[in-house]
């Protein structure tokens, strides 16, 4: 992905300004700009091996980008800590990965409640919301399936519930509509 600023708005909850990555001589993202508003959607597109989810993971924190920074909500992300960056990743973000990285030896509900045990919610607790959002995405009655039982499109949209669950400000979503029916 090179150089431009992409969704340039106002009040941006986060802002990406001059992102470099390479891998290697591969140069991945080159003086990458953007901004996100809070309550908005915003699409990177981009041909196979752009640097589509490289530039995802550098907002997200899971990558340190070469040179660059990524503000979310007023802090750098770039200069915290692996361990903040985590916290930041597990309380202030949700993701939808293009695999769907869901654990299958859990359920459907489990694997959607999981984000909200890790924030400490009681499993009886987080068992409720998890249950919505799977009924929200047309998977009521599937809660107890473990993800080997469910079709393509229904794994992901498990994932999808399980970014959304925690009510996290950002949304990554990596192709999250390519297993869907």
């Amino acid at each position: 992905m090179s150089a431009g600023t992409l969704g340039c708005m106002t009040e941006a909850i986060l802002r990406a300004e001059r992102l470099s990555k390479r891998y290697g001589e591969t140069r991945a993202l080159d003086d990458v700009s953007l901004e996100v508003a809070l309550g908005t959607s915003t699409a990177i597109m981009g041909t196979s091996g752009s640097g589509k989810t490289t530039v995802l993971h550098v907002l997200a924190g899971i990558l340190v980008p070469d040179s660059g920074s990524v503000q979310f909500d007023g802090v750098d992300v770039t200069t915290l800590p692996d361990r903040e960056r985590t916290r930041q990743r597990r309380d202030r973000f949700g993701f939808v990965f293009q695999q769907g990285m869901l654990l299958p030896e859990l359920t459907a509900i489990e694997n959607v409640a999981l984000p909200l045990m890790l924030q400490g919610t009681p499993k009886k607790g987080a068992l409720g919301p998890a249950a919505q959002w799977l009924a929200a995405l047309g998977l009521a009655g599937m809660e107890g399936r473990r993800i080997g039982e469910l079709s393509g499109g229904q794994a992901q949209r498990v994932a999808i519930a399980r970014a959304q669950v925690t009510g996290a400000p950002i949304i990554f979503a990596d192709e999250p509509t390519g297993s869907l029916d």
